[in-house]
């Protein structure tokens, strides 16, 4: 009962307190302001009685119903290519929102926040488009297990179930594809743009091998959901996708959300890009799966646990 009243009591100071802030405040300070809330010194000393599962429900649950935005966050206002924020916390696209409620999870304070962001969104957490993990199997997933804080049990899970799908991953090519997106700030944008491209056309091609649990799996043995971690992150595996002509390589993965368990059942919350629910949500992972059954591109299921702060 201690928990589940510190959780409740948790929520109920953040939710009253925060519309005030937004109403007045410029979106920077807005958010800078959620998160002093966030870690007040009342709050803080609530989240130090919770587990890290309890937590990362907390915090994957305050943000159901926020609205949908791709490409949310970017390198801060003083970008010279992205300036979009590099946190916020009323809009999300799948993977912010990961980044978003892992860091909080993980934190007990602004700058740690803040910190765990950039080590998570960046390699070695130097903030730049570059350097940004824009690839979840050969670049975020990687990061975060090297981080300590995530770790694929995908294989522990499956065991002889298991399967390994191995996509070229063309980040040369993507760069070339992507960088006048990329360039949000427009001055000297072909400038930009060119820049760019000229940086990233050394990296060669890599092969991702990504492993992960079958649709047709997890449907003929749902008592394999009963070995997913209870606080972790699942990435959605694609097969034979053909995007390469439309954005210049291949991917394996095409969106990633939070899992925890609750009363015995592993529920599945994540920003939907789909029209009909262009928001966070939340579903029972196994109903998820059934419900894209078929889409002829969904594969599977990519697991990642959490193992602890950083």
């Amino acid at each position: 009962m201690r928990f589940l009243w510190s959780a409740t009591m948790l929520s109920v100071s953040l939710m009253l307190f925060a519309p005030a802030i937004f109403a007045t405040q410029s979106h920077k300070d807005q958010a800078y302001l959620y998160l002093q809330n966030i870690y007040s010194r009342d709050n803080v000393s609530k989240l130090h009685v919770l587990s890290l599962q309890q937590r990362l429900e907390y915090f994957s649950r305050i943000f159901l119903g926020k609205p949908y935005l791709g490409g949310a966050l970017g390198e801060g206002a003083n970008s010279a290519y992205d300036n979009d924020p590099l946190y916020r916390f009323d809009a999300f696209d799948c993977t912010t929102y990961v980044e978003t409620v892992a860091a909080l999870t993980l934190s007990y304070g602004e700058a740690e926040f803040q910190k765990n962001m950039n080590v998570i969104r960046y390699q070695d957490g130097v903030v730049s488009l570059i350097t940004r993990n824009h690839f979840t199997s050969v670049d975020w997933n990687p990061n975060v297990e090297k981080l300590g804080i995530l770790r694929d049990v995908t294989a522990e899970i499956g065991l002889a179930d298991v399967s390994t799908l191995q996509t070229l991953i063309d980040k040369k090519e993507w760069y070339k594809k992507q960088a006048s997106a990329m360039v949000k700030v427009k001055d000297n944008e072909a400038k930009k743009v060119g820049g760019i491209i000229a940086r990233t056309q050394a990296i060669r091609p890599q092969i991702s091998a990504l492993n992960f649990l079958s649709k047709e799996i997890l449907t003929a043995k749902p008592d394999l959901l009963l070995r997913f971690p209870k606080a972790g992150i699942v990435n959605i595996v694609r097969k034979n996708w053909n995007v390469r002509d439309a954005i210049g390589t291949n991917l394996d993965v095409s969106h990633q959300g939070i899992i925890f368990e609750r009363d015995g059942e592993i529920i599945f919350r994540h920003a939907s890009y789909k029209k009909s629910s262009q928001y966070v949500v939340e579903v029972p992972l196994l109903e998820y799966v059934k419900k894209n059954f078929g889409d002829q591109t969904f594969a599977g299921l990519n697991v990642l646990s959490f193992v602890g702060g950083l």
